[in-house]
């Protein structure tokens, strides 16, 4: 009888469902029928877009000041499970350009999504992906650097001429395509008013206090100090 409601009733009762549960339990719904098989994807990137826009802040290491574009929500693609992220342009290239000058060619890249509304120490969580290399372009002007068949990044080179006709070139943070089921957890995760005890392998909660965050980046040090995440520990506990 469900295949008989009108699609708007569908998505409506979907939509409740959604705000009621986690996002693994509700990705199972696509089993149900059909039609649910078409609207469940519509409403999870639905959900990730109004979560996103409740207080999170997506952020990449050493790229803190990089914001994505929120005039372009990210998009979800259904063939290959992904969800991709699409940056503003200005501090991107300054912190680009920054790794080029200073020479360093690899980073360990990890995917943060904070949340910090109603708490008075933000709390974050990501998904650590592996090394990251500085781009090596070739022809093409957009470098694409996969860690696997899901995640990856892309880097663009822009390339301004003066009025004296010299040429500079730049190289930006393009986008962030991250696997559909990561986000999916993290955010899952950030439901929750504390700190989770067990993770999924390759994830990682992150606390920073302001100090240590702008010396983080100033600093291009890529991971807290082993006293620092015990002294966050111990906090917590108390």
């Amino acid at each position: 009888m469900i295949q008989y409601l009108p699609n708007e009733l569908h998505i409506q009762i979907l939509i409740n469902v959604a705000n009621e549960t986690n996002f693994e339990k509700f990705c199972t719904l696509r089993t149900v029928c059909k039609k649910w098989n078409s609207f469940v994807p519509l409403v999870t990137h639905e959900v990730v877009i109004t979560r996103l826009n409740s207080g999170l802040k997506l952020e990449l290491t050493d790229w803190n000041e990089t914001k994505w574009s929120k005039k372009l929500p990210p998009t979800y693609c259904d063939s290959t499970k992904t969800f991709t992220f699409l940056f503003d342009h200005t501090d991107s290239a300054k912190y680009c350009n920054d790794y080029k000058k200073s020479g360093i060619n690899k980073i360990n890249f990890t995917a943060f999504v904070e949340r910090s509304e109603d708490r008075s120490t933000p709390i974050k969580l990501g998904a650590k992906f592996g090394e990251l290399a500085f781009p090596k372009f070739t022809d093409d002007n957009i470098y694409k650097y996969e860690f696997d068949h899901q995640n990856n990044v892309c880097f663009k080179r822009e390339t301004k001429v003066d009025e004296k006709g010299e040429s500079t070139s730049s190289v930006r943070l393009y986008s962030f395509t991250i696997a559909a089921w990561k986000l999916y957890y993290i955010l899952d995760c950030l439901a929750f008013n504390r700190k989770l005890p067990n993770l999924k392998e390759g994830f990682q909660y992150h606390y920073e206090r302001t100090l240590f965050f702008r010396c983080c980046i100033r600093s291009r040090i890529y991971d807290i100090s082993e006293d620092d995440s015990n002294d966050d520990d111990s906090n917590d506990d108390n």
